[in-house]
């Protein structure tokens, strides 16, 4: 498998990574030191590898090249919290003897995908 950490960086790869840092950094993984030398040394980096090394160390890494046309992204994946308020629906749903009884799960379903969604976004 070919490496690509001589790929040149773009300025979204960059800001990407100095995101992933303000992140760690806000989370406690950072001191304003490391933050600050990362940051600049982020800016400062020309190819892939050099962004990478500046995140190596901490749990998210950064999703390099989204800016590609054609470059195959990670697939997004259902938060984990979407399976069991699918089976409350589907139970609810079942337990109902008229159509017009599934009004009420069906919009606590589509509440709870929302909610879910504003949670990931954060």
């Amino acid at each position: 498998m070919a490496s690509d950490h001589s790929i040149r960086a773009s300025d979204q790869d960059r800001d990407v990574v100095v995101a992933v840092l303000r992140d760690a950094y806000a989370a406690g993984r950072l001191t304003l030191e490391e933050f600050d030398e990362r940051t600049t040394a982020a800016y400062a980096s020309r190819t892939w590898g050099e962004l990478r090394k500046l995140t190596e160390d901490l749990p998210a890494q950064p999703i390099l090249g989204s800016d590609v046309p054609g470059r195959p992204l990670p697939a997004p994946t259902l938060p984990v919290a979407f399976f069991p308020v699918v089976a409350l629906w589907l139970v609810l749903a079942l337990a109902t003897r008229s159509p017009h009884e599934i009004v009420a799960p069906t919009l606590l379903l589509v509440l709870a995908l929302v909610f879910i969604a504003l949670i990931r976004r954060r």
